[in-house]
């Protein structure tokens, strides 16, 4: 305390802004590389903790505007009220003056009162932190969106462009006008990178959508990141000449727009809306969340919270570190759901962007056009869904969404069946579509295997793909999921939102498949919380797969978890999960209580809208991107045989925040997904590893 206490001695003295942190969130954020790697599986438990050392101070300078501008700063912010509630670490804050002359007299202060890590938020740092990191040789230093050439300074920058395309692409499928605008908050080259990226991406979708583009002041002025007023008035210019979607990147300049769409859509009878910028800013602006379509989310609060870290537990380097689309340094906000329906576009750019088949420039007049993959005739397609068919609100239901997509999106023709009640008609439907012509047929679920080895070997020159399988055949694809990685992820919302430290999973069959789904969620609650009760029950046991069309029994089960004190059951048991979603509502209205149900594979809260109250999210898993690219990629003549792996550095699993339940912990949980993706964490599909 000795050094809080000489700070707020000093404040009156030096005219700095001073505040006491708050709290917040979890865990290490990677480094960022320039694609994704895949996490390796590994069958032993995870060490999901890293180690640390006694409580650090920190000193944190924000720029113009500091805590409180809904922005950058307060993204900031985020992290180090995070870093002091989970790290203990002591801190300072101080803000640069109006007209940031005071920035060198800031870090060096912080560095003088014995500062082990002293940030500075902002490019404007660049110069004084040079001289004072020289002053303080010994004093660890980091500056977000620059670098200093110093061995004791660490820069953390963003792909800010990356993030900006995929907003990009959400004003480009979102506009009814043809028309979006660009504000920039003062014309130099780091907020050139966001135009640029939201140029591409808007461009990558529609070249003939057109873009207004306009900065708010030219350099040394750097004003233009702190005044809403003009942010309210070219919005307001900017609706008027028909754009009906402007998109930020103005710091708290950005105010000012949000409130231009507000006004302009009242005053016009009309809907207009905003794109915020860093933070997601449909939650730091609350009077505007109508008007908030989504947000380039740059992930600043992970960057400070995990170099404060790195300082504590001793791996801290000078260097730069880039936050970069693999590792969700940067991205995009779902808040309010008005992106909900685009997602699967948003989700397959990304992929394409960290795969590296489309690389973003940062440059506004050096655009690349992002073609889209090349496309033969529209093909025919033919689906074969398992026990349960369309319409089960779950797996085939994912399925026939990436089959609806390609419909919609690529034209192909589609033949869809339905497997019968015990399923011996697997074969039949395989071969008969393949028999009437279908250029590529897709059995939904591994019950497929066996009858596809044999059909695909009957119609050698058809191309074949089966979901959560592989078949050795060469005209045969195999589309699996790393379910264990996004069951990790609801596993970890479960133990956050957990009030009785006692949860529940239900498995529909007791076969290795669904042991992926039980142990990764196992995993997630014992990395929040070892001390969190888990009980765990299987519906059937093989060869009785009825476990996964039975929600009597879900209905059962759940209700029975209920009753031994579980606020929170996930199920992985397909159309018996309607089941637990209907003893989660009647147990909390009988009982004058909450508890919550989590979905699989769809977003269930939007698939059982009888429910939604009591659906705290969903683990997805991505069959319909797993459909809709193998259609894609038999039409552009890409297909070929052999295992596909969706894990989550493509996205191919995840979690939904439908309703907001989870926005609160949204952070904790990116920092666990990057973790993963990183290959830090790495998740067995084994759950006896993490039982008892």
């Amino acid at each position: 305390m000795r050094m809080k206490s000489r700070w707020l001695i000093l404040v009156a003295a030096l005219g700095l802004l001073l505040a006491a942190c708050g709290d917040s969130e979890e865990t290490e954020e990677p480094t960022a590389t320039t694609e994704a790697s895949a996490p390796v599986i590994t069958e032993s438990a995870p060490d999901t903790t890293a180690p640390m050392g006694e409580p650090i101070s920190v000193g944190l300078s924000y720029d113009i505007g500091g805590r409180g501008d809904q922005s950058f700063n307060d993204s900031a912010a985020a992290g180090l009220d995070r870093a002091a509630a989970e790290l203990g670490v002591s801190t300072s804050e101080a803000s640069a003056n109006e007209d940031g002359t005071n920035r060198e007299e800031m870090l060096a202060l912080q560095a003088s009162e014995g500062s082990d890590v002293v940030i500075g938020v902002g490019f404007l740092f660049a110069e004084p932190m040079a001289a004072v990191a020289a002053e303080f040789p010994e004093t660890n230093f980091a500056i977000v969106d620059s670098e200093v050439e110093a061995p004791n300074v660490a820069g953390l920058t963003f792909a800010e462009e990356q993030g900006s395309f995929l907003v990009g692409v959400a004003a480009a499928l979102k506009t009814e006008s043809n028309k979006v605008g660009f504000i920039g908050g003062v014309n130099i080259p780091l907020i050139h990178a966001f135009e640029a990226g939201f140029l591409a991406g808007v461009q990558a979708v529609d070249p003939g959508i057109e873009i207004l583009s306009q900065y708010v002041t030219e350099p040394p002025n750097f004003d233009g990141f702190t005044d809403p007023a003009a942010g309210r008035v070219i919005g307001q210019s900017m609706f008027e000449q028909g754009a009906d979607i402007v998109y930020h990147a103005a710091g708290g300049t950005g105010g000012g727009l949000f409130q231009a769409a507000k006004d302009y859509s009242e005053a016009n009878d009309t809907h207009v809306w905003a794109i915020g910028v860093d933070s997601d800013q449909y939650l730091t602006a609350p009077d505007f969340q109508d008007y908030i379509l989504t947000s380039m989310l740059k992930r600043v609060d992970v960057a400070v919270y995990s170099t404060i870290e790195s300082v504590q537990n001793g791996s801290f380097s000078g260097g730069v570190n880039v936050f970069d689309l693999s590792v969700d340094g940067v991205g995009y906000s779902t808040s309010g759901g008005y992106v909900d329906d685009i997602v699967p576009q948003l989700e397959e750019y990304k992929s394409r962007i960290v795969s590296g088949e489309i690389t973003v420039s940062r440059d506004p007049t050096n655009l690349v056009a992002t073609p889209p993959p090349p496309m033969g005739e529209p093909i025919s397609v033919g689906l074969s869904y398992d026990i349960g068919g369309r319409g089960d609100q779950s797996f085939n239901d994912s399925a026939a969404a990436g089959l609806d997509r390609a419909a919609a999106e690529l034209g192909v023709s589609t033949s869809e069946a339905s497997a019968n009640e015990d399923g011996t008609n697997r074969e039949e439907m395989l071969a008969l579509q393949a028999s009437e012509g279908s250029d590529v047929v897709i059995g939904v679920g591994f019950l497929f295997a066996e009858p596809m080895a044999a059909v695909a070997a009957e119609f050698p020159e058809t191309n074949f793909a089966i979901v959560d399988s592989e078949v050795e055949a060469p005209n045969v694809a195999g589309l699996t999921f790393a379910e264990e990685q996004g069951s990790f992820l609801v596993g970890v919302a479960a133990a956050l939102k957990t009030e009785s430290n006692k949860v529940g999973f239900i498995g529909g069959v007791n076969i290795p498949l669904i042991h992926a789904f039980e142990a990764g969620f196992l995993a997630g609650v014992q990395a929040v919380d070892p001390g969190i009760e888990i009980l765990s029950q299987y519906v059937t046991e093989p060869p009785n797969f009825d476990g996964f069309t039975d929600p009597a029994a879900g209905r059962v089960i759940g209700q029975s978890m209920f009753e031994q004190g579980a606020d929170i059951v996930y199920h992985a048991a397909g159309g018996t999960g309607g089941g637990l979603f209907q003893a989660a509502k009647d147990y909390s209205e009988a009982n004058d209580t909450h508890v919550w149900a989590i979905g699989v594979d769809s977003d269930q809260y939007l698939t059982a809208p009888d429910f939604q109250d009591y659906i705290l999210t969903s683990m997805l898993k991505r069959v319909d991107v797993a459909v809709y690219s193998t259609i894609e990629s038999v039409q552009n003549g890409s297909f070929s045989g052999g295992v596909n792996v969706f894990d989550l550095s493509v996205d191919g699993v995840g979690y939904s925040t439908s309703g907001g339940y989870v926005d609160d912990i949204v952070p904790q949980l990116e920092e666990y997904k990057s973790r993963i993706v990183s290959g830090e964490i790495t998740v067995s599909r084994d759950p006896t590893v993490y039982q008892g």
